[in-house]
């Protein structure tokens, strides 16, 4: 198994994530301290990521989803994923879904290997 880099609290918060969209069927993880609303709202991103890239991601659908998370909670991100999504709208080519897809999926590399991690863990034990 790779060697995780996220807190236990932003494991949690991917979890969580990972059980409300119907992706995990058990919450394993357990931490002292929640996950803040910065990490939730993460977490909730990053699972969307996850299952728009089961099928073909639709930029459009996705951007505007990953925006209205983290508007409130994660500003920084949503500023990105606004210029993203101006970037696609401007002109959407397959160099910029390039771009963009190295870009977000670079952001949450980390909660993307734990989220394949985990999902193929349950899928072994089922």
């Amino acid at each position: 198994m790779t060697t995780i880099f996220l807190s236990k609290s932003q494991q949690v918060a991917l979890q969580k994530a990972l059980i409300s969209s119907k992706l995990l069927n058990s919450n394993t993880a357990k931490s002292d301290s929640p996950p803040s609303l910065e990490q939730q709202a993460y977490s909730h991103i990053a699972v969307t990521l996850y299952r728009f890239n089961l099928q073909k991601i639709k930029w459009p659908s996705f951007l505007k989803t990953a925006i209205t998370t983290a508007t409130d909670k994660c500003p920084w991100l949503a500023n990105e994923l606004v210029r993203c999504q101006q970037d696609f709208q401007a002109k959407p080519n397959d160099a910029v879904m390039s771009e963009q897809s190295a870009f977000v999926n670079g952001i949450f590399s980390e909660e993307l290997a734990y989220i394949d991690a985990l999902i193929g863990t349950e899928v072994q034990t089922e």
